[in-house]
């Protein structure tokens, strides 16, 4: 290591070399005089460099000016024969080298000092980095040894021993609250301490070694310092304290680590938090070792519940596997007495309840004398049997309640615990009674046991009294079964005859179950089908599809039933119409599965078809009489004409008014006949029709009945465009409102609101809305639920029944909707129905098709406003 500075006595050595160094070059030139005769001043800039070499710049100053007048002296006496400017430039060389060497010797000794100063400071480090190495490996392995150890007084005595040897005191203490209100502390462990000693602090309260925060006394003997244990500090020796709070993770205080100093200390900052980190490893290691003992003390009540349970499970076996009441008796007495422990068991039986025919079993611990119970007759067994719950008493107990009725027998003197033998419905069968425990006393967990015991009995002596019973319901179970598998078959047969099917459709695992008639109704061989939702959606011709889904999905939002009826196509390429319908099954008000039945309904749906033509054939009949009464007229006219033309021979001039008027009744005929043609004409596609023109059309061909029922027609059409139909099918619809409308009126003086306007389903779906309202004597509410079904007539022999259903089928095949709704109240009355048709609409059926099955919207009702009355003669 290198001086930062020379010391005085060689500081003093190297002035008196560099006053001896002139002397000594001065001799050293006098002797090379003569053989070195040019270069005398060699020696003496030689000398100046080595006082600057060893004093430094003012070594270099003062040696540089006794060498260069030693020099000029030198000079001077021996070789004056050389001239002035020699001796100049030898001196100016001398004090130039001099400066040179002393200045770099100057920054030398600089760089000396600071390289000692860095080494100081390194060596300094050194020994700190060593130190906390020392410190972590301490810590380090106190953290081993607490997180291999869980034995708690071992744990807390490696943290003191830690603690001690960081601070380098030999006395400590380690003091833990034994509980979180506790107002003192308790000592865990200490070092340094005899118990004595220990007991010298007495009570050790936790406002002073506050588990909160740390405590530092530097100095227990300086002035105005608060101590409390001053007799303790004198008697040990200690002058300072320190303590450390003791804190887990959560924040609670567990308790303090108190370090003690002979002699008046304050710790380093890097100390105060070695301390606190070992103080947190101590609240870990306390909190893994009291979880560790919890644990283990869990553990042995579980290993003892676990016992207790296999040991009732074992029992449960035995009990249930007798079939004889004696074996049963005498299995549920030994169990009881053994899972216990006690010293005798008694099981007393009552069958039927009756005191006077009790069965009794007895079971001894081995090598153990029998006790005396109390007789079935006495106060204390009938009033156990009564209270049906355990008693217990355990050994020289004075039970109040027992008092007066128990009797001092050797069972009840030495503990005794009974439970009624009770039924699932409250029977009693009797009483087991256990006296006398092994070890210790009878308790609630005892108590506990035997209440289980008993339910396992009274289901065994129920099952033994049952066995026969079950038996013969066995045999009934099978007779039973086969009559089931037998109605099974003939379900399956009236299934296959009548044409339904039932299918079941899980909606957890998304599996469909069909029965064999079902896939036969899909045309679907039985191994072919794979119970999957999509599979059956294939199955479904495509354009019924999207109603199908939306059926089904209605049905699973409104937790109801749905209905629908769909196409499909068999193999042999032939359709089928079929109607399924199903409910939702809920549970906790989630859809878990829908249960419905599938019928075919192809013959059906070709019945339907058939009376539509039907109905069509009649409503042309209607329109043929109305055509030929109205064509009746004309012909007399034209016939009384031409009698006129053909009995006058003279035929004057007036005959031509007479030929006039029969060629106007003869256009007037041709007018209705070219109406008649255009009300029936077939076309096989929809065309783009006028609604307003379609209702002018039907108003033309009632007017002759209108005017003579003397009936007032409100038209009310707005600029609705045109839209996609069927425009004859139309007509029969509106033809049959506005003939249920006139038929519906009795008096003169009616009226009839018709209107048309654009308007939307609620669906957002935009069409035509069409209102024909009337304030004729309305429908009966018993008779509107079968205003829609064929052949249901209010008219008596006037109709046939079909005009409303018909209709239905009709405004369905637009894809629209039918709704009616109608009043017979007093000055109240009328009917109102509304139909609507959408303007944009997918492929419409052909007539030659059956008609597809539509949602059930035509018997919604309307706001009750819509019925007319004469008081409010408004149209809906």
């Amino acid at each position: 290591m290198y001086s930062s500075s020379p010391t005085a006595r060689l500081r003093i050595i190297w002035w008196v070399i560099t006053f001896l160094l002139p002397v000594a070059a001065w001799g050293l030139a006098r002797l090379s005089l003569p053989f070195f005769h040019p270069g005398v001043g060699v020696f003496f800039i030689a000398a100046a460099c080595i006082s600057a070499v060893l004093s430094g710049l003012p070594g270099a100053l003062v040696g540089g000016l006794l060498n260069t007048l030693a020099l000029n002296g030198f000079v001077y006496l021996y070789a004056p024969s050389n001239s002035a400017t020699s001796s100049e430039l030898w001196s100016a060389l001398l004090v130039a080298v001099a400066l040179i060497i002393g200045l770099a010797r100057q920054k030398w000794s600089a760089a000396e000092m600071v390289a000692g100063r860095l080494s100081s400071d390194l060596a300094r480090l050194r020994d700190e980095l060593e130190s906390q190495r020392s410190d972590l490996k301490r810590f380090h392995d106190l953290s081993v040894r607490l997180s291999s150890n869980l034995e708690l007084q071992r744990l807390l005595s490696d943290v003191l021993t830690s603690v001690s040897a960081l601070q380098k005191t030999d006395l400590a203490m380690l003091l833990l609250l034994p509980e979180r209100t506790s107002q003192t502390l308790q000592v865990a462990t200490f070092t340094g301490f005899t118990a004595d000693q220990i007991k010298l602090f007495g009570e050790l309260p936790a406002s002073f070694f506050s588990p909160d925060r740390r405590v530092l006394i530097e100095d227990i003997e300086k002035a105005g310092t608060y101590f409390p244990f001053v007799d303790a500090a004198n008697q040990v020796g200690f002058r300072s304290v320190f303590s450390t709070p003791i804190i887990n993770a959560r924040g609670d205080a567990l308790g303090v680590v108190v370090t003690f100093f002979r002699k008046p200390h304050s710790p380093s900052d890097r100390q105060s938090r070695l301390v606190e980190l070992y103080a947190r490893q101590a609240s870990n290691a306390l909190d893994n070792a009291r979880l560790y003992h919890e644990s283990l003390q869990t553990l042995a009540v579980e290993q003892q519940r676990t016992a207790v349970l296999r040991a009732l499970a074992e029992a449960s076996v035995k009990i249930n596997s007798a079939l004889a009441l004696d074996s049963l008796l005498q299995i549920i007495t030994d169990q009881a007495r053994n899972i216990v422990g006690a010293r005798q068991a008694l099981t007393t039986l009552l069958p039927k309840g009756e005191w006077n025919r009790s069965i009794t079993c007895v079971s001894v611990a081995e090598g153990q004398s029998t006790l005396e119970f109390a007789p079935e007759s006495s106060e204390m067994f009938m009033l156990a049997c009564n209270l049906n719950k355990p008693v217990r008493l355990n050994a020289g107990s004075r039970a109040y309640a027992w008092g007066p009725v128990r009797r001092a027998t050797d069972a009840v003197v030495h503990g005794w615990l009974a439970a009624p033998l009770l039924t699932r419905d409250g029977r009693n069968l009797g009483l087991i009674q256990l006296s006398h425990k092994l070890n210790g006393e009878f308790s609630p967990d005892d108590e506990a046991i035997l209440v289980q015991l008993t339910h396992m009995a009274s289901v065994a002596i129920d099952n033994v009294r049952l066995y026969r019973e079950a038996q013969e319901k066995i045999a009934e179970t099978r007779r039973a079964q086969e009559m089931l598998e037998r109605g099974k078959e003939s379900m399956q047969l009236a299934q296959q005859y009548v044409g339904i099917g039932i299918w079941e459709w899980d909606l957890q695992t998304g599996e469909l179950v069909w029965s064999d008639e079902i896939r036969r109704l899909h045309g679907i061989e039985v191994e072919k089908f794979d119970g999957r939702y999509e599979s059956w959606m294939e199955t479904i011709v495509s354009e019924d599809r999207q109603h199908v889904h939306h059926s089904i999905t209605h049905a699973l939002v409104s937790k109801g039933e749905y209905e629908v009826q769909y196409r499909v196509v068999f193999a042999d390429k032939s359709l089928h119409w079929l109607e399924a319908r199903g409910r939702t099954i809920v549970m906790g008000d989630v859809p878990v599965r829908i249960l419905g039945v599938a019928m075919d309904v192809t013959s059906r749906k070709a019945a339907e078809q058939t009376l539509r033509q039907s109905e069509k054939v009649a409503a042309t009949g209607r329109l043929a009489a109305s055509i030929a009464h109205e064509i009746n007229n004309p012909l007399a006219s034209v016939m009384n004409a031409l009698y006129i033309l053909r009995t006058n021979s003279k035929m004057p001039e007036t005959a031509l008014v007479y030929v006039k008027t029969a060629e106007e009744e003869l256009a007037r005929v041709v007018h209705i006949t070219k109406q008649t043609l255009g009300f029936y004409r077939e076309i096989s596609s929809p065309v783009m029709s006028s609604v307003p023109q379609l209702f002018e059309e039907v108003l033309a061909a009632y007017d002759a009945r209108i005017e003579q029922s003397q009936i007032m027609v409100h038209k009310d059409f707005s600029d609705v465009g045109q839209l996609a139909a069927f425009p004859s099918e139309l007509r029969q619809v509106f033809s049959n409102l506005i003939l249920n409308s006139i038929e519906a009126i009795s008096g003169p003086h009616s009226n009839i609101y018709i209107r048309v306007k654009q308007a939307d389903d609620g669906l957002g779906r935009a069409g035509i809305r069409v209102t024909v309202a009337d304030d004729g004597c309305g429908i009966p509410a018993e008779n509107m639920s079968h205003i829609f079904e064929p052949f249901f007539s209010t008219k008596d022999s006037k109709g046939t029944g079909l005009g409303l259903w018909v209709s239905q089928g009709i405004v369905q095949k637009h894809q629209g909707k039918l709704r009616l709704r109608s009043r017979t109240k007093e000055g109240l009355h009328g009917t109102c129905c509304v139909v609507f048709l959408p303007f944009a609409t997918v492929e419409i059926s052909s007539e030659d098709e059956p008609l597809p099955a539509m949602e059930q919207h035509v018997g919604d009702t309307l706001p009750k406003d819509a019925a007319v009355s004469k008081d409010n003669q408004s149209a809906a």
